[in-house]
């Protein structure tokens, strides 16, 4: 499965929220289904974000691209270190994790 096909899909048909500040605020309130995490996210706040989402026991996936990357995937003109997924609507996007957690 491809993210960068999933993506657009899921943002198009499903709820998805992005940047730290919201992925923090979903997984803390239960709302989120799924984070995607750029690769160059602060290295603090991805631990913290890992924590919060082990202890949720909400998968999290590791985007191997920049938030650069990440932000043009979802057609945004400025970068993107966190994805929130609330509702993957007719994405596979939660196939990703399947496994993890």
């Amino acid at each position: 499965m491809d993210l960068e096909k999933q993506l657009p899909i899921a943002i198009k048909t499903g709820k998805v929220e992005f940047g730290s500040k919201r992925a923090f605020e979903a997984v803390r309130s239960g709302r989120a289904k799924m984070v995607i995490l750029a690769s160059n996210m602060p290295e603090g706040k991805r631990r913290e974000m890992e924590r919060l989402a082990k202890l949720s026991g909400l998968p999290v996936y590791a985007y191997g691209g920049s938030g650069r990357d990440l932000g043009s995937i979802c057609g945004k003109p400025f970068v993107v270190s966190a994805i929130t997924i609330r509702d993957p609507g007719d994405s596979e996007l939660l196939g990703l994790v399947e496994g993890r957690g």
